[in-house]
């Protein structure tokens, strides 16, 4: 006959494993998640890239074929550092304006375009506007 000391032992050991069993399943669980956040972060990160490769190639910065810039790196970095600089006198300076109303133009005479030809994509968002026009420059190069 068991004793009730060794029945509860016995109870407490299989508690015990059924609580690293669990403590193990919830840290696989959070093992999963991680590494699903992780890849969403990635995938965000890289349309963002995507997108910003795309303005790029709108101001034929970037050859499209090839993907390499289309002038002197060294000039076009210079280049870039100087917009950035520029850019960040704020909204409020004269060639922010300047340069923000020729963008916006471009972007919205892309957009009448696409739409004119491709009229049953009209609820896009403004990125799968972005990358229609970058797959459009592809396939027309």
């Amino acid at each position: 006959m068991v004793s009730k000391a060794e029945r509860l032992q016995k109870q407490l050991e299989i508690s015990t494993a059924r609580a690293n069993a669990a403590k193990e399943a919830l840290a696989e669980l959070r093992r999963i998640q991680n590494q699903k956040a992780k890849k969403e972060a990635r995938k965000k990160r890289n349309h963002a890239l995507f997108e910003s490769a795309g303005l790029m190639i709108l101001a034929d910065l970037v050859d499209t074929e090839s993907g390499l810039p289309a002038f002197d790196r060294g000039a076009l970095l210079g280049g870039l550092m100087a917009v950035s600089k520029t850019l960040g006198y704020g909204p409020e300076s004269t060639r922010f304006q300047e340069w923000k109303s020729t963008g916006d133009a471009l972007l919205a005479e892309r957009e009448t375009l696409r739409k004119k030809t491709n009229p049953e994509r009209d609820m896009e968002t403004t990125s799968e506007a972005i990358t229609s026009i970058l797959s459009d420059n592809a396939m027309r190069d």
